[in-house]
């Protein structure tokens, strides 16, 4: 990790800033991967990868103590020529005080914030999450301009969201859908030697991301979700995940979830599994399905120092081109 400090004049013409600060991060991953493209694209051999970030973390404090800050980052993969030239994200401006914490910008809205994700390590080309079946609970649905608020206390925490329409099926002849408002609530509390997490959340709104299923106009979409994660001591972690969607005119769609990990030492061995049932067929991962389910393990060995040796294999179980699986081995580092 570096950390620059800046006090230069541009810093110090903030009236009442008591110290700023910004942090690069960065990250890299080198290996092999194979993968039959999930449906998405033709079977290809074994190939070289590499990709890289860069995490730029600012923050600084006010002399009555209000803590400001913000985040963005750079991407680049160098596993493909068209993808060399690094592309940001929205990145994140946040605020925060015995009020609670107010965050803008590409961040996860109350629903996805509650819930814990049943993927756990890492891989280089994330067999752990990029399977049909998994669901990361996302529930950025226009240009990721999210408004988070969030306040804890004692062993809870609770957060409220909002996304709006960002406008863009205007030009397809799609109506504008309305904001997208998001609940949550955490609980961690620890019974019996065992650390309990449980999440749950809820989300509401009209999107125009589902026309695409056959609406016509903007869902109305109601959403709830509950996530349970039990920790040992012994090093054993399990989520489970549960994700239910209303979603008026297009096809209703359930999600399930199970993830399993465990820890000794230096090692990780993890497996998560994942299902979707939709009420009516659909096209998903460009196949026509009323169900898809896949499951990925990852087994990762850290070096220390922020290298981690990863390896992870995916498969995709039910979509109509049958059995398919991907894999990848190689390594993960951290500055």
């Amino acid at each position: 990790m570096k950390k620059i400090l800046l006090a230069s004049t541009a810093l110090c013409a903030f009236a009442g800033a008591a110290a700023a600060e910004v942090t690069v991060k960065g990250t890299a991953e080198m290996g092999v991967t194979s993968a039959d493209g999930f449906g998405r694209g033709p079977e290809h051999t074994t190939q070289f990868h590499n990709s890289y970030n860069l995490n730029f973390v600012m923050s600084g404090e006010t002399d009555t103590g209000l803590a400001f800050g913000a985040t963005y980052r750079l991407d680049a993969d160098g596993s493909s020529e068209e993808n060399q030239d690094p592309a940001g994200d929205n990145g994140t401006a946040w605020i925060s005080g015995a009020f609670g914490k107010l965050t803008l910008g590409d961040t996860d809205g109350a629903l996805d914030w509650a819930l814990t994700e049943t993927a756990m390590g890492t891989s280089i080309t994330d067999e752990g999450t990029s399977w049909p079946g998994y669901s990361g609970n996302s529930d950025g649905y226009y240009d990721d301009q999210v408004l988070r608020y969030e306040y804890s206390f004692g062993d809870f925490a609770v957060a409220a969201s909002m996304e709006q329409d960002d406008g863009n099926g205007e030009a397809a002849g799609y109506e504008i859908g309305d904001e997208m408002i998001g609940l949550g609530i955490k609980y961690a509390t620890s019974l019996g030697g065992v650390d309990l997490g449980f999440g749950l959340g809820y989300q509401t709104g009209q999107s125009s991301k589902f026309i695409s299923l056959g609406a016509t106009a903007p869902d109305d979409m109601d959403v709830i979700g509950a996530s349970i994660s039990a920790s040992t001591a012994f090093g054993l972690t399990a989520v489970l995940n549960y994700v239910d969607y209303d979603m008026g005119d297009s096809s209703d769609r359930t999600y399930y979830g199970i993830g399993l990990g465990y820890e000794t030492g230096a090692l990780l061995v993890a497996a998560n599994y994942g299902k979707w049932e939709f009420d009516d067929e659909i096209t998903y991962w460009d196949n026509v399905v009323d169900e898809a389910d896949g499951f990925g393990v990852v087994v990762n060995y850290d070096l220390g120092g922020g290298a981690i040796l990863a390896a992870g294999w995916a498969s995709d179980v039910s979509t109509e081109r049958g059995d398919q699986d991907r894999w990848s081995i190689g390594m993960n580092m951290s500055f």
